[in-house]
């Protein structure tokens, strides 16, 4: 996974990947209402032995002790138990926002988090607009003209 990907996913978070998600027709790969815990995110590896630095590792059972090199490389550790029949394939890539994982198709994970990320940057704009006194009329669907180049003058002027 990317190092771009990778933040743009700990950034938007898992409601907005869920949402974009739903685009491709993938429903189903999440697991909403755990304990809260840090936000990670990183490619699912199966076995200790392939894990890179950045990968979560997906463990059947609870192991004792953990290489503490292994334990300094992971972005996060999960029980395959938490996935609650979500499916997962090495290489899928894992985000876990602060109550919530999510499971995303490795042949996916850069489109969708771009599109999050963009619902996202838009619905910033749309805010700002609303905060500033200035009309949405066109503008609450991000395909229609006036919206596009608003947006694009917007991102210019933000830097986003």
């Amino acid at each position: 996974m990317k190092p771009t990907t990778r933040d743009k996913l700990l950034r938007v978070g898992a409601k907005a990947i869920v949402a974009a998600l739903t685009r491709p027709r993938v429903k189903g790969r999440d697991v909403p209402r755990l304990p809260a815990a840090d936000p990670f995110a990183g490619e699912a590896r199966l076995a200790m032995e392939p894990c890179r630095a950045g990968n979560v590792l997906v463990l059947e059972r609870p192991v004792a002790r953990l290489p503490e090199r292994l334990l300094q490389r992971l972005a996060g550790i999960v029980m395959r138990r938490e996935l609650r029949g979500v499916p997962l394939e090495a290489g899928d890539v894992i985000l876990r926002d602060r109550t919530t994982l999510v499971v995303l198709p490795a042949a996916l994970a850069d489109q969708v988090a771009e599109e999050a990320a963009e619902a996202i940057a838009f619905e910033e704009f749309t805010a700002e607009q609303v905060n500033q006194g200035g009309g949405v009329y066109g503008l609450h669907i991000p395909s229609g003209e006036r919206a596009k180049t608003a947006f694009a003058q917007w991102r210019r002027i933000k830097g986003k």
